[in-house]
């Protein structure tokens, strides 16, 4: 095999491995907003039998072939970016595919129909107990595959790894350690402040106010001829069906908070069919997944969509299409979108207390597969750190431990993705900032095509080539950091409650 014919094998792998992809994603959104329950059981049949042929990809004789002659080439000696990327992305696949269990998948790709009904009727009868022996099946069943696939590291550190590439368990608990510090003091520098005044808003007409929030969404770059709006499911997301297709799907609801779901589900959107035709060629199109894709949405959402010079433009419009905004001045409505108040729920929670939702999922995952939790301690120490970092105690299980759909929805090994979106936010506004430094007063004009353009450049372009350490490193130099996210919140609400 010469090396031009083992690249060629790759990108055919890697184009069959999309449409499978695709096909799973179409999945995920029917699940979520019109698959009948009746329906679910065989659903999950062939979705696992997608799955099955997906992994299959990997474990053929042309897939063995090119990881043998692959064996003796080294990433660093590539000179070619993209097919570095090949590379690196089909070592990953090939050993994650030739070292799970046909048998192990398939139980476990069965078993999530099961898992995400407990889920749903526990939350609905508020008790844990009723998805506990599905949330300790699961867990195992994924400790045993991450622990085929890489037998010599912890479930957990494979876990994590093959949700955000390249980064360690140690390096991200280093890093939330300094963020859980860093916010918890300006949580209690905040609460002895003077918090802003604000005024009480009512819910809209939820027509109205989809129609304003997907304007919005539209106005920052998200195109109608990329991607399409759906109001039917409990929590928003988007879909990623081909490098030209990014689905936002939201429900339907008459808070302002709306439009900052539509602004985060944007960015996810934006970012994955942002790649350039080379990298859709290549089949690495669709971002970075894990913390660098919720960096994209967390970015719309908060360091443009909480902005007071995006606000300064968009305020009056709202105020003349929205009747419960008219009577409210843009200082009482930036201090609303603004407070500080630790709350039980994590969508719903404030820019600075957010992450510590994450983290402290974060800490319950690391610890379960490190053997100092069971499932049966899962709702006693989920409670004690909620009223450990934020002060305050779930009043029942859907409050609580089971208000998130990711232990039932196979996303297992995610939620550090969460707070590692806001500390690359706080990188990426740096870097920005620097090559655009009227940033804000482009804003307040309505001019968002600069930072739409500056994203495309810098990052959206590259899709999958780069890892998000790589991007970080192109972009401003250092690895992870927290600093920059930090320096962002205090500069944002030190201001707003008078703090210094």
């Amino acid at each position: 095999m010469r090396y031009q014919d083992c690249l060629h094998s790759i990108r055919q792998l890697n184009e069959q491995f999309r449409h499978y992809k695709s096909i799973e994603s179409l999945f995920e959104l029917d699940q979520w907003s019109m698959l009948p329950a009746e329906g679910a059981a065989y659903r999950q049949q062939t979705a696992a039998f997608i799955g099955e042929q997906k992994n299959a990809l990997y474990c053929g004789d042309e897939a063995r072939r090119v990881a043998d002659f692959l064996s003796g080439v080294k990433l660093e000696e590539l000179d070619n970016d993209i097919e570095r990327a090949l590379v690196r992305i089909f070592r990953a696949r090939y050993r994650n595919a030739v070292h799970t269990p046909v048998d192990l998948l398939r139980e476990y790709n069965l078993m999530k129909a099961e898992c995400m009904n407990a889920w749903k009727q526990a939350r609905q009868a508020q008790d844990y107990g009723i998805f506990r022996p599905y949330l300790a099946r699961a867990f195992d069943l994924k400790k045993q595959i991450a622990l085929s696939i890489n037998p010599g590291a912890p479930a957990f550190e494979t876990l994590v790894g093959m949700t955000d590439e390249g980064l360690q368990v140690r390096e991200v608990s280093e890093q939330f350690d300094r963020l859980k510090t860093g916010l918890r003091s300006l949580l209690d520098r905040l609460q002895t402040g003077h918090a802003p005044e604000t005024a009480p808003i009512s819910d809209c007409d939820p027509e109205q106010m989809e129609c304003f929030a997907q304007r919005l969404a539209r106005e920052l770059g998200y195109s109608p001829e990329r991607g399409s709006f759906n109001n039917r499911v409990v929590h928003a997301f988007t879909s990623f069906m081909g490098p030209r297709d990014a689905r936002v799907s939201t429900y339907r609801n008459g808070s302002y908070n709306l439009i900052f779901t539509y602004l985060h589900e944007a960015g996810h959107a934006m970012y994955a069919s942002g790649s350039s035709q080379e990298i859709i060629d290549a089949g690495l199109w669709g971002g970075v997944e894990g913390g660098f894709h919720e960096a994209n949405a967390r970015f719309f959402e908060n360091i443009v969509g909480h902005s007071r010079a995006y606000w300064s433009h968009y305020y009056p419009q709202m105020q003349a299409e929205l009747a419960p905004f008219r009577d409210i001045s843009l200082d009482a409505f930036y201090a609303a979108t603004h407070q500080v108040r630790p709350t039980p729920r994590r969508i719903s929670s404030d820019e600075v207390t957010y992450s510590l939702h994450a983290i402290l999922r974060f800490e319950l995952e690391r610890d379960y597969f490190a053997g100092e939790l069971s499932a049966d301690d899962m709702t006693q120490a989920w409670n004690d750190k909620y009223e450990r970092y934020l002060g305050i105690r779930p009043q029942n299980d859907t409050e609580g431990v089971l208000q998130d759909m990711h232990w039932a929805g196979d996303y297992i090994g995610y939620f550090q993705s969460y707070a590692l979106g806001n500390i690359y936010t706080g990188q990426i506004l740096q870097a920005m900032q620097g090559d655009i430094p009227d940033m804000d007063a482009r804003m307040a004009r309505g001019d968002l095509q600069p930072i739409y353009a500056w994203m495309q450049d810098k990052i959206w372009q590259y899709g999958c080539c780069y890892t998000a350490g790589e991007l970080m490193h192109r972009l401003t130099g250092t690895g992870l950091d927290a600093q920059p996210f930090l320096t962002y919140l205090e500069r944002t609400y030190g201001a707003l409650y008078g703090i210094s």
